[in-house]
């Protein structure tokens, strides 16, 4: 979206300034911005007067989603993108913003119509007030001559420091709207809840016939209609109890509160006690609405542990969003457009359980990747068989624990993918499920991808069935990690010569670094596994592995200085080949 289809022009200081000043009220409570943009208005808030330690920043809502993290740096909170699709601001008592100017009626009488009681302040476009030729224009004149106050400001867009110029008058409209929990107005507002009728057709487009990671339309409609039954229900709620506390404050109070044989229990009935109770509660079931979301099968059964988690790791950021539609789709298809990456993120972890384990697992390679020190040393999973600690069973035990049925499942989805597939047709998972008496005999049992072999101690042996799958990981997670060259570079034959024949070369590689090594903790075999994220001890160790690496290779004739010229070896075209 370009700057003039969103009509984006940042609110200069001054300007915002004046705006902020506004308010009559300084305590704010909970801040809506709707049109946040870069976050020009939104930073602009003063500090809180009465509580300057605990300065509230706005909730934003804004269009263009390339803006998100923008708000977000300044420790924003985005709650949404399309304001006049919002309906949640029951909560706020300030309600800020700069609308688009062709549109700034709309938004503030929307602003009006969804807020509880507070105050608003809106820039708007001059004209917009003197030139009531709409009938919603004529509303805002009626709200600004019975509840508020404008102000007319010249060139507030022409100073010095404006991002983008124009010589439009602006109005500082401020508004304030009071509640009466006993009113009628409240009643008119909850009954006025409409259910968010947007469909999966207008929104996801383009997008349902290609996802992996997406949820069926009904029950993402579902969702949302169990949601918005839930915020009703519970604004009623609110209400009901404010209005029985407030009735059982006429009727006075018990004899044992007259005599002081007990204490008195204040009921608050005000409008500050709603509104924070409401928005406590509205919190609440966003969380648990999101939090099911990023739980559905749908979602989870396509990743991995580890990647599951990642995702969840910004549920304080998604659940922050109003939950619709909209909301939801948009994040979907976040998902899905990140794919390609997630994938190959749940790929690494497979690798590194693999590798931190037992440096047995692996083999080295001269890495492509290097530095004015050293040259990196690259690692490759064995084809021929892995082991994997730490699972063992009770006696009583009828399954494997849980954890371990979690590493199977992450192994079943990642060479599933690596081997083009949803799932596989008899993974690990299943393997273990049905054969977990055999596998605790000692028997070794067959998956689609490998053999496994289970010992009481708890150790895993791993037999790859599919050693074109083992190679792909370790070309994927090689130049992932820079240790091969990016997909194209021309390489020469000696290169993939060493690489081709690591595990081929590993036993004497293994008894060169021996020779150097005075114990297993300062060995490099270990020190590249088990220390992998300890930069110095990895720098460190790969110096040594590289001298080990240079002698084998040159014991076997390989060039080590024509490794890295330039070839034109067809294999460096064959990295992510399926």
């Amino acid at each position: 979206m370009d700057k003039d289809s969103l009509q984006f022009y940042p609110t200069p200081s001054a300007l915002s300034k004046l705006a902020w000043s506004k308010f009559k009220d300084r305590h704010f409570v909970r801040v809506l911005e709707p049109h946040a943009g870069e976050g020009h208005l939104a930073k602009a808030c003063p500090d809180n007067e009465r509580y300057a330690r605990n300065m509230v920043l706005p909730d934003c809502i804004e269009m263009d989603i390339t803006k998100h993290s923008v708000l977000r740096e300044q420790n924003l909170n985005v709650v949404g993108m399309d304001f006049l699709s919002f309906s949640s601001a029951a909560s706020y008592s300030h309600i800020i913003a700069n609308p688009p100017f062709n549109a700034g009626v709309q938004h503030l009488l929307h602003a009006w119509n969804i807020m509880f009681d507070g105050e608003i302040v809106f820039i708007l476009n001059a004209e917009t007030v003197r030139n009531q030729f709409s009938k919603e224009r004529q509303l805002l004149g009626r709200l600004i001559e019975m509840y508020g106050e404008v102000e007319f400001v010249a060139n507030a867009f022409t100073v010095e420091e404006a991002e983008r110029k124009t010589e439009v008058e602006v109005a500082v409209v401020y508004l304030r709207k009071e509640a009466n929990i006993n009113s009628e107005l409240v009643g008119n507002i909850l009954d006025g809840l409409q259910e968010d009728r947007t469909n999966a057709e207008s929104l996801a487009a383009g997008y349902r016939d290609g996802e992996e990671l997406a949820i069926p339309n009904n029950t993402i409609e579902n969702a949302v209609l169990a949601f918005n039954a839930a915020v009703k229900a519970m604004r009623q709620s609110v209400m009901a109890e404010a209005r029985a506390k407030y009735y059982e404050n006429l009727i006075g109070e018990t004899m044992a509160v007259l005599n002081g044989d007990v204490g008195k229990e204040a009921a608050d009935t005000s409008v500050k006690y709603v509104q924070n109770t409401m928005a406590q509660r509205y919190d609440e079931l966003k969380d648990k609405a999101w939090a099911n979301i990023l739980r559905s099968t749908k979602v989870t059964e396509k990743l991995s542990s580890a990647a599951q988690k990642r995702l969840e790791s910004e549920f304080d950021r998604i659940k922050k969003f109003e939950f619709t539609v909209q909301a939801i789709y948009g994040f979907l298809c976040g998902i899905v457009e990140s794919q390609g990456d997630i994938q190959k993120d749940m790929m690494l972890d497979v690798f590194d359980l693999v590798t931190r384990y037992h440096s047995d697992n692996v083999v080295f390679t001269k890495g492509w990747k290097s530095n004015d020190k050293h040259r990196t040393a690259g690692m490759k999973i064995k084809a021929t068989r892995f082991v994997i600690p730490g699972h063992r069973t009770e006696s009583y035990s009828t399954c494997m624990p849980w954890e371990t049925r979690q590493m199977l499942s992450d192994f079943d989805k990642v060479f599933a993918m690596l081997d083009g597939k949803a799932k596989p047709d008899f993974g690990l998972n299943d393997a273990c499920h049905h054969h977990f008496d055999s596998l605790r005999s000692g028997a070794r049992v067959s998956s689609d991808y490998f053999d496994i072999r289970y010992y009481g101690i708890g150790t895993m042996h791993f037999f790859p069935r599919n050693k074109k799958l083992i190679d792909r990981l370790n070309r994927l997670v090689g130049q992932r990690r820079k240790w091969l060259p990016p997909e194209g570079e021309k390489v020469s034959d000696a290169f993939w010569l060493a690489y081709d024949n690591a595990e081929k070369y590993d036993k004497e590689v293994r008894a060169e670094i021996n020779k150097h090594s005075r114990n297993r903790w300062d060995n490099p075999l270990d020190q590249l596994t088990r220390f992998a994220d300890e930069d110095e001890r990895r720098e460190n160790a790969e110096k040594e592995m590289d001298k080990a690496l240079t002698t084998v290779l040159e014991r076997h004739g390989i060039d080590v200085d024509s490794m890295l010229e330039d070839g034109s070896s067809s294999q460096g075209m064959l990295l992510l080949a399926a």
